[in-house]
């Protein structure tokens, strides 16, 4: 069980070592043709596929353990990255991204779930914030290390990047394997598992206030973060920032996020809980300006906004749910806010896409930033209500 935190972390320094994301945008619109609509749409498809599986999956994985459901997720990641060295269609791409968010979702909420029950099991549950930022730092720095590597290999071959996940996602899948299954608490309930499902779902966004605060707060600062994670590559194009670029700048920017990852709970045990997500509701917007107001590439340098906001607010809302959730359903609990942000992006994305196509990347980014902050602020003033009396650290 001693294992389990820093096999994790190896784990999520697997997943995220991604060699086409610095140029997949490039490579969905200059080899399969897509526009920005056809790439929002494939993401709101990825984001449908982990929502039909999310909360099922995180209710399987609290019926029948963490690491099953870390093992299904990581068979359908190697099978995905499998199909997108053949796909060569908007359709054979869809198939892959499919399977890729299907994988998403069995391991969504289940690898946390199995952090927290590890820690627990040790008398270590207080360090949960810690290791939750030691997870999210190992993931983006080797993001930031295979995108230093991943322009040069488009370069050489546009799917080579996609032919070297295979083996990583097979080592994933092997890490998987090493892990302990922690305990888990027992419902006592006798209750059909429909009935059960539903009884997790109402009680976290009807009868908790404060879990379905977290969680629209939650949902409404990754929306912000994560729509910009699909414009920035169109953006740096735009102001001509050569692709040879692309690897070094989200190198550097993942490492940003990997730094400030691991500071999170030196931050919120600084400064409050409360005033960290307060202060990260104000960094997309700011962001947002920034990279419409400046024409040359050095606008850039605001993309690290959105970068501090990921590493911050993740591993915080991550421990204030973890806490408010009941033991019995914590990995369906991680899924249905997952799904939640999912599912907001389904809907966004498109909309988003369509948006930067119509009106040019300056006006989306300008209109992006009044929403994000109306939003943002809106889900805190819920969060900070609710949380009024609760204990936060």
């Amino acid at each position: 069980m001693n294992t389990n935190p820093r096999l994790l972390v190896a784990l999520s320094a697997l997943q995220f070592t991604l060699f086409p994301m610095p140029i997949i945008t490039l490579f969905w619109t200059d080899q399969i043709g897509m526009s920005l609509t056809d790439v929002m749409t494939l993401q709101a498809i990825f984001g449908l596929a982990v929502v039909l599986c999310e909360f099922p999956s995180g209710y399987l994985a609290d019926r029948v353990g963490y690491r099953t459901s870390l093992l299904v997720g990581a068979c359908f990641a190697t099978v995905g990255w499998v199909a997108y060295t053949r796909a060569d269609s908007f359709g054979g791409v869809a198939a892959a991204e499919i399977l890729q968010g299907v994988g998403t979702a069995f391991v969504s909420g289940a690898d946390r779930a199995l952090l927290w029950t590890s820690l627990e099991a040790t008398g270590r549950a207080g360090a949960y914030t810690r290791w939750e930022g030691r997870l999210r730092a190992a993931g983006q720095t080797t993001e930031a290390l295979t995108a230093t590597a991943g322009g040069w290999l488009y370069a050489i071959h546009p799917r080579l990047p996609f032919w070297l996940q295979v083996p990583v996602a097979t080592l994933g899948l092997l890490t998987v394997v090493v892990l302990r299954e922690g305990p888990r608490a027992r419902s006592t309930e006798h209750r059909s598992h429909l009935a059960r499902a539903w009884h997790i779902v109402r009680f976290a966004l009807w009868r908790h206030r404060r879990l379905r605060a977290a969680m629209a707060l939650a949902v409404a600062l990754g929306l912000a973060s994560f729509v910009m994670v699909w414009l920035i590559q169109p953006y740096m194009q735009g102001r001509g920032i050569p692709v040879s670029w692309f690897g070094p700048l989200w190198a550097a920017a993942h490492l940003w996020l990997a730094a400030v990852s691991l500071a999170s709970a030196r931050v919120a045990g600084a400064v409050g809980v409360r005033t960290s997500l307060l202060g990260c509701c104000l960094l997309a917007p700011i962001g947002y300006v920034g990279l419409a107001a400046v024409g040359s590439g050095w606008g850039v340098v605001f993309y690290l906004f959105f970068m501090t906001l990921r590493g911050l607010q993740g591993p915080i809302l991550g421990r204030v749910m973890q806490a408010a959730a009941p033991p019995e359903d914590r990995a369906s609990v991680l899924s249905l806010a997952a799904l939640l942000f999912r599912l907001s992006f389904v809907v966004a994305g498109p909309l988003v896409g369509a948006l930067v196509d119509r009106t040019g990347m300056d006006a989306a980014l300008t209109v992006l930033a009044g929403v994000s902050l109306v939003a943002a602020l809106a889900a805190f003033s819920a969060f900070a209500r609710t949380h009024r009396t609760a204990p936060l650290c």
